[in-house]
């Protein structure tokens, strides 16, 4: 039979690893360039020196905005759908855990006749 100090230790387990799993879904890989750098006026000119004519300059300064907020869509997706799977995970994981201690403890099973024989004499 689990005791409730285990029975506490291994919930506090549980949430300490379902945190440490929503926190990483959030700040994500810094690496990956999920983070939109801003267009400041050195990056603005690095894209009009890298450019042969000042019409892609200008598409590709106009693009830039557009890449970045597509991205932060993708994110976004993927973020709400990371959490919405955890949250379907965490609760088949309580509901299989509620199960177990209900079957140990013979909880759906009636009261014994002694039991309620007992409860009845110590009542005032």
């Amino acid at each position: 039979m689990i005791h409730i100090t285990q029975l506490r230790k291994h919930f506090s387990a549980f949430l300490v690893a379902v945190v440490l799993l929503l926190g990483s879904l959030c700040v994500g890989d810094l690496q990956t360039g999920a983070i939109a750098a801003p267009l400041t006026p050195e990056a603005a000119a690095y894209e009009i020196d890298q450019s042969d004519s000042p019409q892609e300059a200008h598409s590709r300064l106009e693009d830039k905005p557009k890449s970045y907020k597509q991205e932060l869509r993708e994110d976004s997706a993927y973020t709400k759908q990371a959490a919405k799977n955890a949250t379907d995970t965490t609760k088949n994981a309580l509901e299989r855990a509620a199960d177990n201690v209900r079957e140990k403890l013979n909880l759906d099973e009636p009261l014994p006749q002694s039991t309620k024989d007992f409860l009845n004499d110590i009542k005032p």
